[in-house]
């Protein structure tokens, strides 16, 4: 189905020649039982968005949630502060995650992205590549194997042109400028038998920052929206240092004093200086890419020839926001002040934390088709696909994993941190760590001056992290296809095959934040080789001979897939599907389809080799981070940071993979629809499709950002969903193992004093687990109507969008599923919501087009983790669902064929398009500061809105 309408098409439907290939082997043929969305190169154009990855976003059936964004830069694992490492952007269609979505550039596999291998970078693709896309929001693994749960996507590259075509876009966000600048020029011929086309696109942005947009107003304080001061709250660090009165070690006491210059000045509101926790935080990026490409076919005797090869470069720099540092000076520190606590709380804000990030990505296929007698033909392709990333990030130095001291007893301890030597060792200092911390001749850090520091000092509080990782994916397929045996509604038809992938990702890391001097580290590389058959039949059993006044036609098809993987987890598996059209009139197709899917667990989920790196296979214990209520009985309280957002407790955290013992996810899926398209009214379409799921031994695991939340209901409600991974006041030789044995163990990090086995009240294991089951159902519509005017010109109207009726989760085997529909929870993050839908009408009026669309995403609620203000205005969580509002918003677009001025502008058109018209802001709710990963408060949420606003693009197109 051609999608001109719902997907801001502003240009007439445009009949593309390439034949449909989506979700089935079978030359020539559609799959039986569903539809297949095409989306032409000129609706993506028309769309004004940069790229193919930011025009499917506003896809209804595609959710972002579980999706790094590039405007997604929290900490959580999903974001390009996490494993997205470099603010790709993938799809994830039905809300399953970029895990259940098959992502094909030409029906080929390509290389994953991210730390864990776990989505595929579309923002790779120049737009001015792409012929057109397809979309089949179906189970499919019977025809591609691992990962075509929720749907695939498949990216149809052009490999021929006929002349020259020039391309610019300019744009700008006018709530901060974020300007946009993308050329792009193609060259092609065609002649007898074959064709060629070459390509090169440049798109830059500017960086956005958090301050420059309006939800951001008031900084980390919104109060004024009827949420939580967070600079009052906790943000207790400014330009001019908080001297702390409660002896804590990282200085979230109550301040006693605020130092300014030299001088003491008494705190009368109990709070001191504060900071705004977004303030340089960059919510888009600087960032540059470049992109070539190249195709080709041709015709050689009965053969056909066919290949592409594409490279794209892409840099881009974060700002992270200025660095807030809480401490203890020494008595050795040459600043310190006599006759009051030390404890201090300072904003480094010299310079901003930055975040470099890049990604090379390489990819190529050659193919040939060829006759093997009478129908059927034979076509043999090899692939292959690259993607080498990096980030390269500053980050505190508060951690040493590396250098351990001799302790009078005869043991062993850890050797003071980077910001402990500058700051000054307390008075119960061994000889030892006095002698280790005097050996690296640093420089004395004073919290207690506004002056700029120096380089060294900067260099001692805040190190690097430079992580880069490669993955690759090689795939050689053959099949043969062609007819069988007649059959009174036609020719019933087989296609089968072999395939053979070979992946492979692995990185390594340099770092000095997390030790004194500079180190390199090697992640195991891993690897896996996927083997396949498959076969597909297609039957017409009711055709144009046979048909009958209310049987048009009938066509069944059937295929399977066999599929086994060896290296990095062992599995196999056969997934088969069935798929039935049923016309009883012209007018009126009904179809139906049934099949099993499943997706592979990424290999570095697998891998449980030592990370040590954010997010990364590791064990590390916090004294100072993970908080439970002041008067709770469950585990025991350190007193290291007391806030009005609970008390410390000492925690390890056993991070990263689960090594080979993790299964595939394997869904059952089932599909009924029509599609109506009558007679006497030719420009009406509608149709819609009912679609039920379920996905057992769904992956799970305790990412950074869930911690908080799965805490609280710990805390709240004395259970979580994730009971079985936490193991609550564990035994001393237990966690002496951990500690001792364990090679992931990095040691304590963060503040506060050095805990032993005896002091460590929980064990968090958040590893890789095939634990969870999900169900859902829900339908997805169409319906769009075109016609000429009285007055000349056309109008089409078009409504599209996924309605979901439930989805439903079972964390845990027996414990119940529980409705997840539209319901945020910072343990878990955002569910699907109910309804996203895309509404609109075009007008057609000689060389003149407008259109306007209106982009809905219904309202949910929090169900967990949210925040109240009290009479202080600190913060409360939420005992009840919070609701959050539906999100409206409008693009507008205009363009004009500029043909008729002749000359220069001949083949010319020129586009203006405003999207998000009315500049509407996410709509806002207030889910705090997640402890475990950040102290950014957030005012919305990324999985279900963009903070962007209102964007002004300007588009050139020129043919030669």
């Amino acid at each position: 189905m051609c999608i001109a309408g719902a997907l801001q098409a502003q240009e007439a439907p445009v009949q593309l020649d390439t034949v449909v290939v989506t979700g089935t082997n079978i030359r020539g043929a559609t799959p039986a039982g569903n539809e297949v969305m095409v989306i032409g190169a000129e609706q993506i154009q028309a769309s004004g968005k940069a790229t193919v990855a930011d025009f499917l976003r506003e896809l209804p059936a595609n959710f972002a949630g579980g999706v790094g964004m590039s405007d997604n830069i929290q900490g959580s694992d999903s974001s390009v502060a996490g494993s997205n490492m470099t603010g790709g952007q993938g799809v994830n269609l039905r809300g399953l995650g970029a895990l259940s979505t098959l992502v094909l550039v030409n029906g080929r596999r390509v290389a994953a992205a991210g730390q864990y291998g776990d989505f595929v970078d579309i923002s790779t693709i120049p737009s001015n590549a792409v012929d057109h896309i397809e979309i089949l929001l179906d189970g499919a693994s019977a025809v591609y194997g691992s990962d075509a749960v929720g749907g695939v996507v498949n990216i149809i590259l052009k490999r021929s042109d006929d002349g020259a075509r020039t391309t610019v876009r300019l744009g700008n966000a006018t709530e901060g400028g974020n300007s946009q600048l993308q050329i792009g020029q193609t060259w092609g011929r065609q002649w007898n038998g074959g064709g060629m086309i070459v390509g090169y696109e440049y798109d830059r942005q500017d960086a956005l920052a958090a301050t420059d947009l309006g939800i951001y107003r008031s900084g980390s304080d919104f109060s004024d929206r009827g949420g939580v001061n967070w600079r009052r709250a906790g943000a207790r660090a400014g330009a001019a240092a908080n001297q702390f009165n409660t002896p804590t070690a990282n200085g979230w006491g109550t301040p006693a004093r605020r130092v300014s210059g030299s001088g003491l000045v008494a705190v009368t509101d109990g709070v001191g200086n504060t900071h705004d926790a977004w303030d340089k935080v960059d919510i888009l990026p600087e960032m540059e890419r470049h992109s070539a490409f190249v195709g080709f076919e041709q015709e050689v005797g009965s053969a056909d020839l066919y290949g592409d090869l594409r490279y794209t470069r892409r840099r881009g720099t974060y700002n992270q926001g200025y660095q807030a540092l809480y401490g203890t000076l020494g008595p050795d520190n040459p600043y310190l002040i006599p006759g009051v606590a030390n404890n201090y709380g300072v904003l480094i804000d010299d310079r901003p934390l930055q975040r470099e990030v890049g990604v090379d990505s390489i990819a190529a296929t050659l193919g040939a088709g060829f006759d093997l007698g009478g129908s059927w033909r034979g076509e043999a392709t090899l692939s292959y696909s690259r993607d080498e990333q990096f980030r390269n990030s500053d980050v505190q130095r508060n951690a040493n994993i590396y250098d351990y001291l001799p302790t009078p007893a005869g043991g062993r301890v850890q050797a003071p941190t980077a910001i402990q030597c500058s700051q000054g060792l307390p008075g119960n200092a061994t000889p030892a760590q006095l002698a280790y911390c005097a050996g690296l001749n640093y420089t004395a850090f004073n919290p207690w001056t506004t002056d700029p520091l120096s380089e060294q000092v900067l260099s001692q509080l805040i190190g690097y992290e430079n992580l880069d990782f490669t993955s690759w994916l090689a795939q050689a397929s053959f099949k043969v296809d062609g007819d069988l045996f007649a059959m009174p509604g036609g020719t019933a038809k087989l296609a089968a095959g072999i395939d053979y992938r070979r992946e492979n990702i692995g990185g390594e890391l340099d770092f000095n934040w997390r030790s004194t001097s500079d180190r390199h580290e090697v992640f195991g590389t891993t690897e896996r080789d996927v083997g396949a058959v498959f076969a597909e039949l297609a039957f017409p059993l009711i055709g144009k001979d046979n048909a009958s006044r209310f049987a048009q036609k009938l066509d069944l098809s059937l295929a399977g897939r066999y599929e086994r993987s060896r290296g990095m987890g062992d599995f196999s598996t056969f997934n088969p599907k069935v798929g039935l059209d049923f016309k009883p009139t012209d007018d009126l197709t009904l179809r139906a389809s049934w099949g099993t899917s499943f997706h592979a667990p990424p290999m570095r989920y697998a891998y449980d080799g030592v990370q040590p790196i954010t997010g990364g296979n590791g064990a590390f214990l916090r004294a100072d981070l993970y908080r439970a209520p002041c008067d709770t009985t469950v585990v025991p309280l350190n007193g290291v940071s007391n806030t009005a957002a609970g008390c410390t407790f000492n925690a390890i955290v056993v991070s990263g993979g689960a090594g080979p013992t993790l299964k595939p996810e394997e869904a059952r899926t089932w599909t009924v629809g029509f599609d109506w398209k009558p007679e006497w009214a030719p420009g009406l379409h509608a149709g819609a499709s009912y679609f039920n799921l379920k996905v057992d031994d769904r992956i799970v695991r305790i990412q950074a950002g869930q911690l908080g939340g799965i805490l609280n209901d710990l805390f709240t409600k004395g259970t979580t969903p994730y009971i079985d991974s936490l193991e609550i006041n564990p035994g001393v030789d237990r966690v002496r193992q951990i500690m001792e044995n364990d090679p992931r163990y990095l040691g304590q990090l963060g503040a506060g004093p050095v805990m032993g086995p005896a002091d460590v009240a929980m064990i968090v294991n958040a590893t890789q687990l095939n634990l969870a089951s999900l169900r859902m159902d829900g339908f997805d519509f169409n319906l769009d109507y075109g016609f000429d005017t009285r007055y000349g010109g056309s109008l089409e109207f078009f409504n599209r969008g996924t309605l979901l009726k439930s989805y439903e989760i079972e964390a845990t085997p027996g414990a119940g599923y529980v409705d997840r529909l539209g319901r945020y929870s910072a343990a878990d993050g955002s569910s699907p919501v109910k309804l996203r839908s895309m509404h609109g009408v075009k007008w057609y009026y000689g060389n003149l087009n407008a259109s306007l669309t209106m982009n809905y995403v219904d309202d949910y609620q929090c169900v967990a983790g949210c925040f109240l203000p009290n009479a202080q205005g600190l913060p409360v969580a939420a005992t009840a669902p919070v609701k959050i509002k539906a999100w409206k918003t409008f693009d507008f677009h205009l363009g004009y064929d500029l043909s008729g001025i002749g000359g220069l502008f001949h083949d010319s058109r020129l586009s203006f398009t405003a999207i998000n018209l009315t500049n509407s802001a996410p709509p806002f709710f207030d889910t705090g500061t997640t402890a475990a990963v950040d102290t950014l408060p957030d005012p919305y949420d990324p999985a279900n809105a963009t903070v962007l606003g209102r964007s002004l693009v300007l588009s050139f197109d020129k043919r030669w």
